[in-house]
């Protein structure tokens, strides 16, 4: 971004420096300043002249501030598990960082390399995994206006003893990378897992965002259920001394009417707009929770409290979704325009088509919204994220009433990518980012139709429907000058350029992942009436100077936005449009591809 030809020195100066802080806000704040300081008005010798009124120009296609010079053919996948995308000013990069030590990075989110980033130990620089969590740097800590002593928590010890033939390497998941601003560090959470919920998830520091990360402590610790295996953690610092451990505790995962503690894996950290740092985390059994991070160390907040309800634990946070050993997993939250959005994966990771195992694939993205960094969290059906009993939900079987909104699901015979063998199924464990370019972007993992367990990345850009419920771009992002921020208020696809021949798909929520069943497009014609026919019968309406578009057909509508897209992996462009109906949470795509 630059400054505009009519604003002060001011607002490139104030870009510079937000250059410091957090770049989940930065798009924020700049929107904001750039408002102010660019508006009209002000004093002036020279008298305003009198607006002189004029048509409203028939826009034309990738008619913006941008130029694409970008396509499909620039694209370079990456395989990331579980990738967690954070942008760094300092060497104008995107990262992505993901289980099992794997992480890449691109300047454009088309292109991906494979970048190494070492751990460390106070004598080690680069630290082999066995060694780099079983000693914490920090020692002490505040609470209550006091240093208390801080747990030397060996993450490694904890974790081995949900398994005796335990092996750390295969078991560093889901890690998140966030610049503390106050600690003037890059903060890397990461999920060590364990059998029989050992898990942990620790804090590691870096002066740089490729490392060495230093080992700095536990943030929060799940398995002490039996014994007193709890004195080897922070409980008591949470809680107090305790001269056994609280009956609360004891059983959590016995059955599942008493699933009700997470398993302790799955950050996601983030600052919320007044400034807090929060971190989300969870995974099945009790579902996923937040904790109130301490700026200063990184590390929880020692003095803040939580109450014991249905929704709340002492020691573990704020319950703000699932429970009750209801798959969900792989929490990410992103504040975007309004909202806080909550984005959870549903079902199982693999592939799919392993009849034995129910769990064998059915990983579907699912999305809540919220006005409050910790909720609650509720779909467009006003569903609360958070289950009050256990349910199916995810497969052909569902039936938690299609519980958030299923941005997408596996897919396929879509362009000119996502087709036979490499139809998409079993996306998730995602993370968004609203960056500094006025785009939105979703960033998640898929494996594929007929490609066993291999996966990539992909990336979409997120738009905004008139409802403000997020809806994802239908192809991969490669470029395009569409912005998130700009929907509103620019038509990137004129009235004229909509009608013709398209693709329209359907995204389903139960998909029988047994069978490896995928949603597939039919085809229809959009006419310059606003009459749809074909596979799908309904009408169609554009709102003028803007790129909303609508679809309705008996009696539901689906609102979404109309923008040009390129059919990866070719550089050939086309009117497509993303949908979502807010009655029933479904998404709708669709593609020109005739006239």
């Amino acid at each position: 971004m630059g400054a505009g030809t009519g604003c002060p020195p001011l607002v490139f100066l104030m870009m510079m420096i937000m250059k410091k802080f957090d770049t989940k806000l930065c798009s924020l704040l700049l929107a904001v300043f750039t408002l102010t300081a660019c508006g009209g008005g002000g004093d002036s010798d020279v008298p305003a002249p009198t607006p002189t009124p004029t048509p409203t120009p028939t826009p034309t296609p990738g008619d913006d501030d941008e130029v694409q010079t970008l396509g499909g053919s620039d694209l370079k996948h990456v395989t990331v598990h579980d990738p967690s995308v954070v942008w760094d000013p300092t060497s104008q990069m995107y990262y992505i960082f993901g289980s099992h030590r794997a992480n890449a990075r691109s300047s454009n989110l088309l292109a991906w390399n494979t970048v190494t980033v070492p751990f460390a130990t106070a004598t080690i620089g680069d630290a082999a995994p066995n060694v780099a969590f079983t000693t914490p740097a920090v020692t002490k800590v505040k609470k209550g206006g006091a240093e208390v002593n801080f747990p030397a928590f060996d993450a490694q010890a904890w974790a081995k003893r949900g398994n005796p033939a335990y092996d750390i390497k295969g078991n560093l998941w889901a890690p998140d990378v966030i610049y503390n601003k106050k600690l003037g560090k890059w903060c890397m959470y990461m999920s060590v897992n364990g059998d029989n919920w050992y898990s942990s998830i620790v804090l590691m520091t870096s002066d740089n965002i490729t490392g060495p990360y230093l080992y700095q402590g536990p943030v929060v610790i799940s398995g002490f259920h039996t014994g007193n295996a709890y004195k080897d953690t922070d409980l008591e610092l949470v809680l107090g001394t305790q001269t056994s451990l609280p009956s609360r505790y004891k059983t959590p995962w016995a059955s599942i009417s008493k699933s009700s503690y997470p398993n302790c894996i799955d950050p996601c950290v983030f600052y919320d707009e007044s400034g807090k740092l929060w971190m989300s985390y969870g995974s099945w059994s009790g579902g996923i929770f937040m904790l109130e991070l301490d700026e200063a160390t990184g590390l929880r907040d020692y003095n803040v409290t939580y109450a014991e309800s249905a929704i709340s634990d002492p020691y573990f946070g704020t319950k703000i979704a699932g429970g009750y050993y209801v798959s969900g997993e792989g929490s990410y939250i992103e504040y975007i325009s309004g909202y806080y959005y909550l984005f959870m994966s549903y079902g199982g990771l693999a592939a799919g088509g392993v009849s034995s195992d129910y769990n064998n694939g059915g990983y579907q993205m699912r999305v809540f919204r919220s006005k409050n960094p910790d909720g609650p969290y509720v779909d467009s059906k006003n569903a609360n994220a958070v289950f009050e009993k256990f349910y199916t939900d995810f497969g052909p079987n569902e039936d938690d009433g299609n519980r958030g909104v299923n941005i997408f699901g596996a897919y396929g015979e879509w362009g000119k990518q996502t087709v036979g063998a490499y139809s998409e199924r079993s996306q998730g464990h995602n993370s968004a980012i609203a960056a500094e370019d006025g785009r939105a972007y979703l960033v998640y993992h898929t494996r594929f139709q007929n490609k066993g367990e291999n996966h990539e990345v992909r990336v979409h850009q997120l738009f905004q429907n008139e409802d403000g419920w997020l809806v994802a771009a239908p192809f991969e992002y490669t470029g395009e000058v569409a912005k998130t921020a700009k929907i509103a208020k620019k038509q990137y696809v004129a009235t004229s350029n909509v009608p013709g021949k398209y693709k329209l798909l359907l995204h389903k929520y139960k998909l029988n992942h047994l069978t490896k069943e995928y949603s597939q497009p039919v085809e229809v014609t959009l006419d310059a009436s606003g009459n749809i026919t074909g596979g799908f019968s309904g009408k169609w309406s554009v709102k003028e100077g803007t790129s909303y578009f609508t679809i309705t057909d008996n009696g539901q509508t689906y609102k979404g936005v109309m923008v040009e897209q390129t059919l990866e992996p070719s550089n050939d462009r086309t009117p497509a449009f993303t949908l979502l109906n807010s009655s029933t949470g479904e998404t709708m795509w669709g593609y020109k591809y005739g006239n």
